[in-house]
């Protein structure tokens, strides 16, 4: 549980129906929609946690799922603040805590794609970005080495992390932000 200057954070699971009476036709809640269809489509309610404020209201919600086969993989799906309730440690505290659950459930990795205007919210969190897929999100993925995020281990020569980034499949790099080898510049010259 966090507090912040306004109220104290309830984190708990969080119904369809509480998101949907929660969206807005504020246009700065637009992915509220988005989240809903994705969650719909994707059959994600079961795994959706919610930041409630003292009055119940719902501040944000968060879907991480978790892969049945090993080495495990957590999937950070979804996550949106509502837009009155922004800037007050909603997100941080819902991808905290889901990080949390799913490393306690068995995650060895930890992986999120996100839109670019998300990115320096991740990285401010301890997120590191490997580069962008083909749908223009940054891709962050990462063994999990410890009780935080910040821990964990970027290693692209470990295999699973190997093949996540550079498969070419859905989901991988379409453009790396590292070097994958050094390269000697005296062998141009």
């Amino acid at each position: 549980m966090a507090t912040n200057n306004v109220n104290t954070l309830q984190l708990r699971k969080c119904s369809r129906d509480e998101f949907v009476a929660a969206i807005t036709d504020d246009k700065a809640d637009g992915f509220a929609k988005t989240f809903k269809a994705k969650a719909d489509m994707q059959e994600q309610w079961d795994e959706c946690y919610g930041a409630f404020n003292d009055d119940g209201e719902l501040m944000g919600a968060i879907i991480t799922t978790l892969g049945k086969t090993n080495p495990r993989v957590a999937n950070l799906q979804l996550l949106h603040t509502f837009n009155k309730h922004r800037r007050k440690g909603v997100a941080k505290e819902l991808t905290l805590t889901s990080f949390q659950l799913v490393r306690l459930a068995g995650a060895v990795y930890f992986r999120v794609s996100a839109e670019p205007e998300a990115v320096a919210f991740y990285e401010s969190i301890g997120f590191k970005f490997w580069g962008k897929q083909k749908s223009g999100c940054s891709l962050s993925m990462f063994k999990v080495a410890g009780d935080t995020i910040p821990e964990g281990i970027y290693d692209d020569k470990d295999p699973v992390l190997h093949k996540a980034l550079y498969s070419g499949r859905k989901g991988s790099l379409a453009l790396s932000y590292i070097v994958q080898e050094s390269v000697d510049l005296n062998s141009f010259l």
